[in-house]
């Protein structure tokens, strides 16, 4: 791993016109800090890896019986959630990352070659360089041992998306605390079904409009389930509920109505939290699961569509920040009733 970190290195002064390396082809590597970091290095395992953004990446590793995540692109804090703890980065980390990340260097081909010209196999006294000289020419890393009996152990895009409701500091789109807390409630608290990719990918979204819409696709995935739950009811099946969606949607054409289908999830979810909903989106409907629905699924439209029939209503941050986190709260309920039926087979 040093090998491909140093080559990245040298490559970025090769293509620079200013400087040339004394020698290129000379080995070289982050001076060693103990036996146990390089067995952590030479044996980790990568459970999982995630690239959200340009910069934002993450990797899941385990090394024994730790679990650590490894995070680029992200500013965090002291005041870390539950469940994560900082780690010392070192040599055996900032090699894994570089690798499983597929960073490259920030730094300027000047700056590389100031910092690795002199210094290679075959100089007298060279036994490595520094960490420190090595960390300052790549984006920053961060190291964080996951307390491996929390949900955030098993889900990459859990993990990263705690951290994201931790540190979310100055993000494109005014996120309230209330807000922030509930998206990390589902993080750290939803079922194991929830898309938590979606929801990650609608929380780094430049507009309210994106995040809504990616709520809103999570739900969808589960518009089948109402119908699915009398099919079943009258013609039992072994096969979970998202293999019955797309043999029917494939092989008959078949698919739910998207209003419909909302309505009947959301009237799943019982008189209190039906009322929360209500007293949001439409305080004086009659029908309030119909009215919900009605609502959700406009709203829904006027983001899709750009016409002037569909035309996107205003909001302010107050009225956006309430709806998304309503919205975070459907998913979180509509997963925690109907999430592992529709992933899972049915018991026998």
């Amino acid at each position: 791993m040093s090998t491909d970190l140093f080559a990245k290195l040298v490559d970025v002064v090769k293509d620079s016109p200013d400087r040339a390396l004394t020698n290129s082809e000379a080995a070289r590597w982050i001076k060693k800090l103990s036996d146990e970091d390089a067995a952590l290095m030479a044996q980790a395992e990568v459970i999982d890896r995630c690239l959200a953004t340009r910069h934002l990446r993450a990797s899941l590793l385990q090394h024994e019986d730790a679990i650590f995540l490894c995070v680029s692109g992200l500013e965090t804090g002291e005041d870390l959630p539950i469940a994560f703890e900082a780690v010392e980065l070192t040599p055996g980390h900032f090699a894994l990352a570089v690798s499983e990340l597929k960073l490259d260097p920030k730094a300027s081909a000047i700056e590389i070659f100031e910092t690795i010209d002199g210094s290679f196999l075959g100089e007298e006294g060279y036994e490595g360089h520094e960490l420190e000289d090595v960390i300052k020419l790549f984006p920053d890393v961060s190291i964080f041992q996951l307390n491996k009996d929390a949900v955030s152990s098993r889900s990459i895009w859990r993990a990263l998306g705690i951290l994201l409701s931790a540190f979310y500091g100055q993000g494109p789109i005014e996120l309230s605390e209330k807000t922030l807390e509930s998206l990390k409630e589902l993080y750290e608290a939803g079922s194991d079904h929830v898309p938590f990719r979606n929801i990650v990918q609608g929380h780094l979204a430049m507009s309210w409009s994106g995040l809504f819409l990616e709520l809103y696709r999570a739900i969808e995935q589960l518009y089948s389930v109402p119908k699915l739950i009398n099919l079943t009811g009258q013609w039992a099946s072994p096969k979970p509920f998202y293999e019955l969606a797309e043999l029917l949607e494939n092989q008959l054409g078949w698919r739910p109505k998207e209003e419909d289908a909302l309505r009947e999830l959301i009237e799943s979810c019982g008189a209190s939290f039906l009322e929360i909903l209500a007293n949001e989106f439409c305080p004086d409907a009659e029908n309030k699961a119909k009215a919900v629905a009605k609502a959700i699924y406009k709203q829904r439209n006027s983001l899709v569509h750009f016409r002037p029939a569909m035309e996107e209503k205003y909001y302010s941050t107050q009225e956006w920040n309430s709806r998304i986190s309503l919205m975070t709260k459907l998913v979180s309920e509509l997963y925690k009733r109907h999430g592992e039926k529709y992933m899972l087979r049915p018991p026998q």
